[in-house]
Protein backbone atom coordinates (compact mmCIF):
# COMPACT_ATOMS: atom_id res chain seq x y z
CA UNK A 1 0.00 0.00 0.00
CA UNK A 2 1.25 3.66 -1.03
CA UNK A 3 2.00 6.27 1.65
CA UNK A 4 -0.16 8.55 -0.45
CA UNK A 5 -3.10 5.88 0.21
CA UNK A 6 -2.09 5.48 3.80
CA UNK A 7 -2.44 9.61 4.56
CA UNK A 8 -5.90 9.41 3.46
CA UNK A 9 -7.18 6.26 5.28
CA UNK A 10 -8.88 8.43 8.75
CA UNK A 11 -7.10 5.60 11.06
CA UNK A 12 -3.75 6.79 10.15
CA UNK A 13 -4.32 9.89 9.95
CA UNK A 14 -5.40 10.17 13.67
CA UNK A 15 -2.38 8.17 14.54
CA UNK A 16 -0.25 10.45 12.93
CA UNK A 17 -1.74 13.24 14.72
CA UNK A 18 -1.37 11.71 18.12
CA UNK A 19 2.12 10.41 17.85
CA UNK A 20 2.88 14.01 16.64
CA UNK A 21 0.65 15.67 19.76
CA UNK A 22 2.56 13.14 22.26
CA UNK A 23 6.00 14.01 21.16
CA UNK A 24 5.09 17.83 21.19
CA UNK A 25 3.82 17.39 25.18
CA UNK A 26 7.27 15.65 25.77
CA UNK A 27 9.13 18.19 24.78
CA UNK A 28 6.68 21.37 26.04
CA UNK A 29 7.30 19.19 29.55
CA UNK A 30 11.12 18.67 29.07
CA UNK A 31 11.60 22.32 28.15
CA UNK A 32 9.20 24.17 30.56
CA UNK A 33 7.62 22.16 33.51
CA UNK A 34 9.75 23.62 36.75
CA UNK A 35 11.71 26.33 34.89
CA UNK A 36 11.27 30.19 33.99
CA UNK A 37 10.94 30.65 29.96
CA UNK A 38 13.39 31.26 28.31
CA UNK A 39 15.44 30.13 25.34
CA UNK A 40 12.99 27.22 25.63
CA UNK A 41 9.58 29.40 24.44
CA UNK A 42 11.35 30.29 20.85
CA UNK A 43 12.58 26.78 20.43
CA UNK A 44 9.70 24.90 21.22
CA UNK A 45 7.68 27.25 18.74
CA UNK A 46 10.29 26.08 16.51
CA UNK A 47 8.74 22.52 16.80
CA UNK A 48 5.31 23.59 16.62
CA UNK A 49 5.75 24.91 12.90
CA UNK A 50 7.70 22.12 12.03
CA UNK A 51 4.98 20.32 13.08
CA UNK A 52 2.78 22.50 10.94
CA UNK A 53 5.01 22.01 8.03
CA UNK A 54 5.08 18.37 8.83
CA UNK A 55 1.06 17.69 8.70
CA UNK A 56 0.66 20.02 5.96
CA UNK A 57 3.25 17.73 3.54
CA UNK A 58 1.54 14.34 5.30
CA UNK A 59 -2.19 16.06 4.53
CA UNK A 60 -1.66 17.33 1.32
CA UNK A 61 -2.70 20.69 2.41
CA UNK A 62 -0.69 23.55 1.17
CA UNK A 63 0.02 26.27 3.64
CA UNK A 64 -1.01 30.08 2.84
CA UNK A 65 1.79 32.24 1.80
CA UNK A 66 0.25 34.88 4.20
CA UNK A 67 0.67 32.07 7.10
CA UNK A 68 3.97 31.76 6.31
CA UNK A 69 4.25 35.81 6.66
CA UNK A 70 2.69 35.47 10.18
CA UNK A 71 6.01 33.25 10.88
CA UNK A 72 8.52 36.73 11.04
CA UNK A 73 6.54 38.50 14.06
CA UNK A 74 5.51 35.50 15.96
CA UNK A 75 9.55 34.24 15.51
CA UNK A 76 10.66 38.01 16.91
CA UNK A 77 8.51 38.08 19.77
CA UNK A 78 9.44 34.42 20.58
CA UNK A 79 12.98 36.02 20.34
CA UNK A 80 12.27 38.95 22.76
CA UNK A 81 11.00 36.49 25.80
CA UNK A 82 14.67 35.10 25.21
CA UNK A 83 16.36 38.89 24.69
CA UNK A 84 13.93 40.59 27.36
CA UNK A 85 13.51 39.69 31.19
CA UNK A 86 10.93 42.10 31.98
CA UNK A 87 8.45 40.25 33.63
CA UNK A 88 5.31 42.19 32.24
CA UNK A 89 7.16 42.22 28.77
CA UNK A 90 7.74 38.97 28.81
CA UNK A 91 4.36 38.04 29.65
CA UNK A 92 2.98 40.40 27.03
CA UNK A 93 5.51 39.04 24.37
CA UNK A 94 4.08 35.26 25.04
CA UNK A 95 0.38 36.35 24.64
CA UNK A 96 1.11 37.74 21.37
CA UNK A 97 2.80 34.54 20.47
CA UNK A 98 -0.35 32.80 21.19
CA UNK A 99 -2.51 35.47 19.64
CA UNK A 100 -0.74 35.16 16.41
CA UNK A 101 -0.67 31.21 16.60
CA UNK A 102 -4.56 31.37 17.40
CA UNK A 103 -4.81 33.51 14.11
CA UNK A 104 -2.75 30.88 11.95
CA UNK A 105 -4.88 28.23 13.21
CA UNK A 106 -8.40 30.24 12.15
CA UNK A 107 -6.77 31.43 8.89
CA UNK A 108 -5.76 28.44 7.50
CA UNK A 109 -9.13 26.39 8.72
CA UNK A 110 -11.27 29.48 7.81
CA UNK A 111 -10.64 32.49 6.12
CA UNK A 112 -7.94 35.12 5.10
CA UNK A 113 -6.03 37.31 7.48
CA UNK A 114 -7.32 40.23 5.10
CA UNK A 115 -11.05 39.30 5.26
CA UNK A 116 -11.05 39.47 8.95
CA UNK A 117 -13.15 42.18 10.31
CA UNK A 118 -12.74 43.34 14.67
CA UNK A 119 -14.96 40.54 15.18
CA UNK A 120 -13.19 38.26 14.17
CA UNK A 121 -9.67 39.01 15.72
CA UNK A 122 -12.25 39.04 19.06
CA UNK A 123 -13.19 35.60 18.27
CA UNK A 124 -9.76 34.33 18.08
CA UNK A 125 -9.45 34.01 21.41
CA UNK A 126 -11.83 31.96 22.11
CA UNK A 127 -10.73 29.46 18.93
CA UNK A 128 -9.14 26.54 21.52
CA UNK A 129 -12.88 26.15 22.10
CA UNK A 130 -12.98 24.85 18.53
CA UNK A 131 -10.98 21.75 19.23
CA UNK A 132 -12.91 20.31 21.49
CA UNK A 133 -15.24 18.37 19.12
CA UNK A 134 -12.04 18.13 16.69
CA UNK A 135 -10.02 16.14 19.52
CA UNK A 136 -12.99 13.52 20.18
CA UNK A 137 -13.12 13.01 16.08
CA UNK A 138 -9.47 12.23 16.04
CA UNK A 139 -10.27 9.87 19.05
CA UNK A 140 -13.12 8.66 17.72
CA UNK A 141 -11.61 7.95 14.00
CA UNK A 142 -8.58 5.63 16.03
CA UNK A 143 -10.78 3.83 17.86
CA UNK A 144 -13.13 2.86 15.13
CA UNK A 145 -10.50 1.91 12.45
CA UNK A 146 -12.91 3.96 9.89
CA UNK A 147 -10.72 3.62 6.35
CA UNK A 148 -9.13 0.23 7.05
CA UNK A 149 -8.80 -2.21 4.49
CA UNK A 150 -9.83 -5.75 5.58
CA UNK A 151 -7.10 -7.44 4.77
CA UNK A 152 -4.98 -5.02 7.66
CA UNK A 153 -8.06 -4.70 10.18
CA UNK A 154 -6.99 -7.64 12.02
CA UNK A 155 -3.70 -5.58 12.86
CA UNK A 156 -5.33 -2.50 13.48
CA UNK A 157 -8.06 -4.78 15.67
CA UNK A 158 -4.93 -5.65 17.40
CA UNK A 159 -3.37 -1.90 18.24
CA UNK A 160 -7.04 -0.86 19.75
CA UNK A 161 -6.92 -3.68 21.87
CA UNK A 162 -3.63 -2.94 23.25
CA UNK A 163 -5.10 0.55 23.35
CA UNK A 164 -7.60 -0.44 25.64
CA UNK A 165 -6.34 -3.04 27.83
CA UNK A 166 -3.18 -0.80 28.83
CA UNK A 167 -5.03 1.51 30.68
CA UNK A 168 -7.67 -1.28 32.32
CA UNK A 169 -4.43 -2.91 33.50
CA UNK A 170 -3.27 -0.21 35.14
CA UNK A 171 -5.93 0.46 36.97
CA UNK A 172 -6.33 -3.13 38.37
CA UNK A 173 -2.72 -3.09 39.37
CA UNK A 174 -3.34 -0.09 41.08
CA UNK A 175 -5.86 -1.15 43.33
CA UNK A 176 -4.40 -4.79 43.89
CA UNK A 177 -1.17 -3.18 45.03
CA UNK A 178 -2.81 -0.92 47.13
CA UNK A 179 -4.60 -3.90 48.81
CA UNK A 180 -2.56 -6.67 49.36
CA UNK A 181 0.74 -5.75 50.78
CA UNK A 182 2.25 -8.77 49.39
CA UNK A 183 1.27 -8.32 45.89
CA UNK A 184 2.61 -4.69 46.05
CA UNK A 185 6.15 -6.15 47.07
CA UNK A 186 6.04 -8.70 44.26
CA UNK A 187 5.24 -6.00 42.11
CA UNK A 188 7.36 -3.16 43.37
CA UNK A 189 10.38 -5.69 42.81
CA UNK A 190 9.09 -6.89 39.09
CA UNK A 191 8.54 -3.10 38.04
CA UNK A 192 10.76 -0.71 39.69
CA UNK A 193 8.68 2.46 39.11
CA UNK A 194 9.27 5.46 41.27
CA UNK A 195 5.75 6.84 41.35
CA UNK A 196 5.94 10.11 42.96
CA UNK A 197 3.34 12.54 43.17
CA UNK A 198 5.70 14.71 40.94
CA UNK A 199 5.56 11.99 38.53
CA UNK A 200 1.94 11.71 38.63
CA UNK A 201 1.61 15.36 38.32
CA UNK A 202 3.94 15.99 34.77
CA UNK A 203 2.11 12.86 33.04
CA UNK A 204 -1.07 14.42 33.85
CA UNK A 205 0.44 17.58 32.38
CA UNK A 206 1.80 15.63 29.27
CA UNK A 207 -1.56 14.12 28.62
CA UNK A 208 -3.58 17.73 29.00
CA UNK A 209 -1.28 18.98 26.28
CA UNK A 210 -1.44 16.17 23.61
CA UNK A 211 -5.11 16.45 24.46
CA UNK A 212 -4.83 20.39 23.44
CA UNK A 213 -2.22 19.74 20.51
CA UNK A 214 -4.66 16.92 18.94
CA UNK A 215 -7.80 19.29 18.99
CA UNK A 216 -5.31 22.33 17.14
CA UNK A 217 -3.62 20.05 14.84
CA UNK A 218 -7.34 18.45 13.67
CA UNK A 219 -8.66 21.68 13.39
CA UNK A 220 -6.25 22.96 11.16
CA UNK A 221 -6.20 19.92 8.82
CA UNK A 222 -8.95 18.12 9.32
CA UNK A 223 -11.75 18.08 5.84
CA UNK A 224 -13.60 21.51 5.22
CA UNK A 225 -17.07 21.31 4.78
CA UNK A 226 -18.45 23.79 2.54
CA UNK A 227 -20.41 26.73 4.41
CA UNK A 228 -24.57 26.40 3.85
CA UNK A 229 -25.87 29.20 1.87
CA UNK A 230 -29.27 31.12 3.54
CA UNK A 231 -32.01 32.49 1.18
CA UNK A 232 -32.11 35.62 3.84
CA UNK A 233 -29.91 37.58 5.42
CA UNK A 234 -30.32 37.81 9.18
CA UNK A 235 -32.14 40.92 10.01
CA UNK A 236 -29.68 43.18 12.41
CA UNK A 237 -30.12 47.26 13.74
CA UNK A 238 -29.49 49.91 11.69
CA UNK A 239 -28.72 53.32 13.10
CA UNK A 240 -30.18 55.83 11.15
CA UNK A 241 -29.14 59.78 10.72
CA UNK A 242 -31.32 60.93 13.07
CA UNK A 243 -30.53 58.66 15.74
CA UNK A 244 -26.72 58.85 15.29
CA UNK A 245 -27.44 62.98 15.06
CA UNK A 246 -29.03 62.84 18.64
CA UNK A 247 -26.39 60.53 19.69
CA UNK A 248 -23.01 62.18 18.91
CA UNK A 249 -24.29 65.29 18.52
CA UNK A 250 -24.96 65.11 22.59
CA UNK A 251 -21.46 63.27 23.15
CA UNK A 252 -20.25 66.22 21.66
CA UNK A 253 -21.59 68.96 23.52
CA UNK A 254 -20.56 67.23 26.65
CA UNK A 255 -16.76 66.22 25.35
CA UNK A 256 -16.35 70.22 24.71
CA UNK A 257 -17.77 71.31 28.53
CA UNK A 258 -14.69 69.08 30.01
CA UNK A 259 -12.23 70.59 26.91
CA UNK A 260 -12.90 74.03 28.73
CA UNK A 261 -12.80 72.99 31.64
CA UNK A 262 -9.36 71.69 30.92
CA UNK A 263 -7.67 74.40 29.16
CA UNK A 264 -8.68 76.68 32.21
CA UNK A 265 -6.80 74.41 34.61
CA UNK A 266 -4.49 72.00 32.63
CA UNK A 267 -2.56 74.41 30.98
CA UNK A 268 -3.76 77.12 32.65
CA UNK A 269 -0.48 76.43 35.15
CA UNK A 270 -0.19 75.02 38.50
CA UNK A 271 -1.60 78.19 40.31
CA UNK A 272 -5.16 77.67 38.66
CA UNK A 273 -4.90 74.21 40.30
CA UNK A 274 -3.72 75.04 43.80
CA UNK A 275 -6.52 77.48 43.84
CA UNK A 276 -8.96 74.96 43.88
CA UNK A 277 -7.38 72.93 46.84
CA UNK A 278 -4.87 69.98 44.83
CA UNK A 279 -1.55 69.82 44.08
CA UNK A 280 0.26 69.76 40.86
CA UNK A 281 1.10 66.28 40.93
CA UNK A 282 -2.53 65.22 42.72
CA UNK A 283 -4.54 66.92 40.00
CA UNK A 284 -1.85 64.96 37.72
CA UNK A 285 -2.65 61.54 39.25
CA UNK A 286 -6.11 61.84 39.67
CA UNK A 287 -8.90 61.13 36.82
CA UNK A 288 -6.00 59.83 34.63
CA UNK A 289 -7.53 56.31 33.78
CA UNK A 290 -11.09 57.71 33.55
CA UNK A 291 -9.59 59.51 30.67
CA UNK A 292 -8.14 56.67 29.14
CA UNK A 293 -11.82 55.06 29.80
CA UNK A 294 -13.27 58.04 27.83
CA UNK A 295 -11.23 57.18 25.10
CA UNK A 296 -11.55 53.48 25.05
CA UNK A 297 -15.87 53.80 25.62
CA UNK A 298 -15.03 56.41 22.47
CA UNK A 299 -13.47 54.48 20.32
CA UNK A 300 -16.22 51.15 20.64
CA UNK A 301 -19.03 54.10 20.20
CA UNK A 302 -17.83 54.80 17.07
CA UNK A 303 -16.84 51.41 15.80
CA UNK A 304 -20.58 50.32 16.73
CA UNK A 305 -21.68 53.21 15.05
CA UNK A 306 -20.02 52.87 12.05
CA UNK A 307 -20.89 49.18 11.99
CA UNK A 308 -24.43 49.71 11.87
CA UNK A 309 -24.94 53.02 10.79
CA UNK A 310 -26.85 53.11 7.59
CA UNK A 311 -25.15 54.01 4.66
CA UNK A 312 -25.34 55.72 0.71
CA UNK A 313 -24.13 55.04 -2.02
CA UNK A 314 -21.14 57.53 -1.54
CA UNK A 315 -20.58 55.86 2.12
CA UNK A 316 -21.49 57.02 5.29
CA UNK A 317 -23.56 60.16 5.41
CA UNK A 318 -22.62 63.34 5.46
CA UNK A 319 -23.59 64.36 8.85
CA UNK A 320 -22.05 61.53 10.42
CA UNK A 321 -19.25 62.10 9.35
CA UNK A 322 -18.31 65.45 10.17
CA UNK A 323 -19.78 64.48 14.37
CA UNK A 324 -17.39 61.46 14.19
CA UNK A 325 -14.55 63.60 13.12
CA UNK A 326 -15.29 66.19 15.91
CA UNK A 327 -15.85 63.42 18.01
CA UNK A 328 -12.39 62.09 17.67
CA UNK A 329 -10.77 65.73 17.83
CA UNK A 330 -11.82 65.88 21.02
CA UNK A 331 -11.19 62.29 21.76
CA UNK A 332 -7.39 62.98 20.74
CA UNK A 333 -7.65 66.60 23.01
CA UNK A 334 -8.70 64.35 25.98
CA UNK A 335 -6.02 62.12 25.21
CA UNK A 336 -3.32 64.49 24.80
CA UNK A 337 -4.68 65.75 28.28
CA UNK A 338 -3.82 62.49 29.80
CA UNK A 339 -0.46 62.37 28.07
CA UNK A 340 0.32 65.55 30.40
CA UNK A 341 -1.36 64.76 33.22
CA UNK A 342 0.62 61.59 33.34
CA UNK A 343 3.82 63.55 32.36
CA UNK A 344 3.50 65.96 35.21
CA UNK A 345 2.87 63.09 38.06
CA UNK A 346 6.21 61.79 36.55
CA UNK A 347 8.05 65.42 36.93
CA UNK A 348 7.19 65.45 40.46
CA UNK A 349 8.05 61.34 41.52
CA UNK A 350 10.13 60.07 38.20
CA UNK A 351 9.48 56.94 36.11
CA UNK A 352 8.31 53.82 36.55
CA UNK A 353 7.46 50.92 33.96
CA UNK A 354 4.07 50.94 34.29
CA UNK A 355 3.50 55.18 33.77
CA UNK A 356 6.04 54.24 30.58
CA UNK A 357 3.30 51.46 29.44
CA UNK A 358 0.44 53.73 29.98
CA UNK A 359 2.38 56.76 28.03
CA UNK A 360 2.70 54.29 25.33
CA UNK A 361 -0.97 52.97 25.47
CA UNK A 362 -1.87 56.51 24.85
CA UNK A 363 0.35 57.07 22.26
CA UNK A 364 -1.16 53.35 20.48
CA UNK A 365 -4.88 54.89 20.90
CA UNK A 366 -4.24 58.05 18.94
CA UNK A 367 -2.68 55.85 16.35
CA UNK A 368 -6.27 53.52 16.15
CA UNK A 369 -8.41 56.86 15.88
CA UNK A 370 -6.88 58.30 13.46
CA UNK A 371 -7.04 54.59 11.57
CA UNK A 372 -10.85 54.84 12.29
CA UNK A 373 -11.05 58.48 10.80
CA UNK A 374 -9.47 57.30 7.88
CA UNK A 375 -11.51 54.68 7.56
CA UNK A 376 -15.05 57.01 8.32
CA UNK A 377 -13.64 59.19 5.56
CA UNK A 378 -12.03 56.92 2.80
CA UNK A 379 -11.65 53.77 2.95
CA UNK A 380 -15.16 51.69 4.44
CA UNK A 381 -14.04 48.45 4.17
CA UNK A 382 -14.47 46.81 8.13
CA UNK A 383 -11.46 44.16 7.21
CA UNK A 384 -8.79 47.24 5.99
CA UNK A 385 -9.57 48.90 9.21
CA UNK A 386 -9.57 45.87 11.20
CA UNK A 387 -6.29 44.47 9.39
CA UNK A 388 -4.62 48.03 9.87
CA UNK A 389 -5.44 48.07 13.74
CA UNK A 390 -4.07 44.47 14.07
CA UNK A 391 -0.65 45.53 12.39
CA UNK A 392 -0.41 48.55 14.53
CA UNK A 393 -0.78 46.78 17.20
CA UNK A 394 2.50 44.14 15.83
CA UNK A 395 4.01 47.68 15.66
CA UNK A 396 3.49 48.48 19.10
CA UNK A 397 4.46 45.91 20.90
CA UNK A 398 7.44 45.47 18.41
CA UNK A 399 8.54 49.01 19.36
CA UNK A 400 8.44 48.55 23.19
CA UNK A 401 10.82 45.22 22.89
CA UNK A 402 13.46 47.34 20.73
CA UNK A 403 12.96 50.13 23.07
CA UNK A 404 13.61 48.25 26.25
CA UNK A 405 10.88 49.53 28.85
CA UNK A 406 13.02 48.76 32.45
CA UNK A 407 16.21 49.76 30.92
CA UNK A 408 14.51 52.94 29.41
CA UNK A 409 13.16 53.86 33.05
CA UNK A 410 16.35 53.50 34.46
CA UNK A 411 18.63 55.65 32.10
CA UNK A 412 15.82 58.45 32.55
CA UNK A 413 15.53 57.83 36.33
CA UNK A 414 19.01 58.09 36.39
CA UNK A 415 19.12 61.28 34.30
CA UNK A 416 16.51 63.03 36.58
CA UNK A 417 18.48 62.58 39.05
CA UNK A 418 21.51 64.64 38.12
CA UNK A 419 19.27 67.35 37.73
CA UNK A 420 17.26 67.03 40.45
CA UNK A 421 19.30 64.65 42.74
CA UNK A 422 16.00 62.40 43.66
CA UNK A 423 16.26 59.04 43.34
CA UNK A 424 14.19 56.10 44.00
CA UNK A 425 17.23 53.50 44.33
CA UNK A 426 14.79 50.75 46.17
CA UNK A 427 12.52 50.74 43.18
CA UNK A 428 15.22 50.81 40.46
CA UNK A 429 16.87 47.86 42.33
CA UNK A 430 13.63 45.50 41.72
CA UNK A 431 14.14 46.11 37.73
CA UNK A 432 14.14 43.37 35.74
CA UNK A 433 17.76 42.47 34.76
CA UNK A 434 17.15 44.37 31.59
CA UNK A 435 18.11 47.84 33.66
CA UNK A 436 21.11 46.62 35.60
CA UNK A 437 23.91 47.87 33.08
CA UNK A 438 22.73 50.96 33.56
CA UNK A 439 21.30 51.09 37.15
CA UNK A 440 24.71 49.48 38.32
CA UNK A 441 25.99 52.95 37.35
CA UNK A 442 24.30 53.86 40.65
CA UNK A 443 27.84 52.45 42.29
CA UNK A 444 29.90 55.71 40.96
CA UNK A 445 28.03 57.82 42.77
CA UNK A 446 29.50 60.49 45.45
CA UNK A 447 26.64 59.76 47.81
CA UNK A 448 27.51 57.06 50.40
CA UNK A 449 23.79 57.14 51.58
CA UNK A 450 22.45 56.47 48.19
CA UNK A 451 24.63 53.83 47.35
CA UNK A 452 24.32 51.84 50.40
CA UNK A 453 20.51 51.97 50.42
CA UNK A 454 21.05 50.60 46.51
CA UNK A 455 23.52 47.84 47.29
CA UNK A 456 21.12 46.71 50.25
CA UNK A 457 18.69 46.61 47.60
CA UNK A 458 20.41 44.80 44.96
CA UNK A 459 22.16 42.31 47.55
CA UNK A 460 18.69 41.44 48.71
CA UNK A 461 17.47 40.63 45.27
CA UNK A 462 20.40 38.60 44.87
CA UNK A 463 19.67 36.45 48.11
CA UNK A 464 15.96 35.76 47.04
CA UNK A 465 17.09 34.80 43.51
CA UNK A 466 18.84 32.74 44.66
CA UNK A 467 15.77 30.80 46.14
CA UNK A 468 13.89 29.96 43.07
CA UNK A 469 18.24 29.18 41.19
CA UNK A 470 16.90 25.43 40.06
CA UNK A 471 14.08 27.74 37.82
CA UNK A 472 16.36 29.61 35.84
CA UNK A 473 20.18 27.58 36.47
CA UNK A 474 18.88 25.16 33.59
CA UNK A 475 19.91 25.71 30.08
CA UNK A 476 15.98 26.10 28.74
CA UNK A 477 15.86 29.17 31.13
CA UNK A 478 18.81 30.74 29.76
CA UNK A 479 17.81 34.18 28.89
CA UNK A 480 20.43 37.13 27.41
CA UNK A 481 19.56 39.67 29.67
CA UNK A 482 19.81 37.26 33.02
CA UNK A 483 22.96 36.21 31.68
CA UNK A 484 24.60 39.68 31.19
CA UNK A 485 23.36 41.14 34.91
CA UNK A 486 25.01 37.85 36.40
CA UNK A 487 28.45 38.75 34.64
CA UNK A 488 27.54 42.36 36.13
CA UNK A 489 26.94 41.39 39.43
CA UNK A 490 29.87 39.13 39.70
CA UNK A 491 32.32 41.83 39.02
CA UNK A 492 31.28 43.53 41.83
CA UNK A 493 31.05 40.47 44.06
CA UNK A 494 33.32 41.94 46.91
CA UNK A 495 31.50 45.14 46.81
CA UNK A 496 27.65 43.25 46.98
CA UNK A 497 29.43 40.41 49.90
CA UNK A 498 29.77 43.35 52.52
CA UNK A 499 26.11 43.27 53.09
CA UNK A 500 25.65 39.56 53.66
CA UNK A 501 25.17 40.03 57.22
CA UNK A 502 21.86 41.92 56.47
CA UNK A 503 20.34 38.52 55.37
CA UNK A 504 21.49 36.10 57.57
Amino acid sequence: MRISHLASIPFVQAGFIIISSFGLALIFDFLFYGKIPGISFPLYLLFLVGELFAMSRFFKQPIKKEVIWMLVPLFFFSAMVFIRSSGLLTFLNIVICLFLLLTMAKSLFEKKIKEFVVGDYLKTCFIPFKWILPFFQTSTDLLSLRGVDKDRKKIAQVVTGIAFTVPVLLVFLFLFSSADLIFEKFLSRLIDIDLTPQTIVRAIFVFLIMCVLIGAYTYVFQKKEEGKTTEEKKKRFNLGSIESSILFGSVNVLFVIFIIVQLAYLFGGENNISLQGFTYAEYARRGFFELIAVGVVSFVLLLIADAHLTKDEAGHMRGFKWLSTSLIVEVLFIIISAFIRLSLYEDAYGFTTFRLFAHLFILWMAGLFFLLLYKVHKDHKDNHFAFSACMCALLFLGGINILNPDAFVARQNIERYALTGKLDAPYLSQLSDDAVPYTITILNSSDEELKNTFMLSIYGRAHRTQLKSSYVSKWQSWNFSRMRAKNIFASHINELESYRNSFK
